[in-house]
């Protein structure tokens, strides 16, 4: 446990941070659950050190939204305090600027550790994979994950992921699963374990050669260590598809595309009848029925 400064505190002030002591896994679920803005507020009066000790606890979405509602040295300060795997999970979610900033605010020497930690080559898995996607933590239930999902649909995906407090992956659940569970069930109750993965260190012309895109859309990209970095979309794959498109000869790549396309499509098949169901079960749902 960190040392606290001593600053001035309201007595409500000296509550929460003795809950914050006593129980910072239980603080961390407690301030995923509310508004971003409204739990910076609230962490705003404490010195950076007692925000890292609950952050250190969130995932790094959430934890990423709370850190820009604070004021920029605040923010830097809090990430300097966290472990280097959750202020990189943090970073990753923001945007390029915001993210400068909060290096450029920082001790030299935890700066550079950072940004030798985030930087990947270009055209690689780690660079590639959207590091905004929504996560998920085993322990809660389905009531909350689709309460979450709810809230953050514009980064929702079908496949969702999800990772330990470590941010290490631990499995995937789909949107069809979470609806048709039942609502007090855990996700690590269900969850798929050891998901097919890309390495971090993949080259373009490795991911394009990976043979899983027959089976998924979407695959999540993992660092050595099994942290997880982002996810990688086949679309993604396309765009990369077209500009190699321009720089090389057709003949062989045209063929590996079509086979690349003949996969992808007998997975969005599957996909489409997936969501075909889903409609079924919420339907059902909505009129008090049971899903079949």
């Amino acid at each position: 446990m960190p040392l606290i400064r001593r600053i001035p505190m309201l007595p409500e002030d000296r509550l929460t941070l003795a809950f914050f002591q006593s129980h910072p896994l239980e603080a961390a679920r407690r301030v995923e659950a509310l508004n971003a803005q409204e739990v910076a507020a609230i962490l705003a009066p404490f010195p950076p050190e007692v925000i890292a000790m609950v952050l250190e606890h969130c995932l790094p979405g959430p934890a990423a939204k709370i850190v820009t509602g604070l004021p920029p040295e605040t923010a830097a300060g809090v990430l300097e305090y966290l472990s280097a795997s959750s202020a990189i999970g943090i970073l990753r979610q923001l945007d390029e600027s915001i993210r400068n900033d909060m290096l450029d605010r920082m001790a030299k020497a935890v700066s550079a550790s950072l940004r030798r930690a985030l930087r990947y080559p270009p055209q690689t898995a780690g660079s590639l994979a959207d590091a905004r996607v929504l996560t998920l933590p085993p322990d809660i239930a389905v009531e909350e994950a689709l309460r979450r999902i709810r809230q953050d649909a514009k980064h929702t995906m079908y496949y969702v992921y999800v990772i330990d407090r470590d941010t290490k992956l631990e499995g995937l659940v789909t949107l069809k699963q979470l609806i048709v569970a039942d609502d007090d069930e855990l996700l690590a109750s269900f969850m798929t374990r050891q998901p097919v993965t890309l390495a971090a260190d993949l080259t373009v012309e490795e991911i394009l050669q990976h043979p899983q895109w027959a089976r998924f859309h979407t695959l999540p990209v993992i660092d050595r260590w099994g942290t997880f970095l982002g996810a990688l979309r086949y679309r993604t794959l396309r765009a990369l598809e077209r500009e190699k498109m321009v720089t090389q000869s057709p003949g062989s790549f045209s063929q590996a595309l079509i086979q690349l396309w003949e996969a992808y499509s007998l997975a969005g098949i599957s996909i489409l009848t997936d969501m075909a169901q889903m409609q079924d079960a919420f339907r059902s749902r909505d009129s008090g029925g049971q899903p079949t």
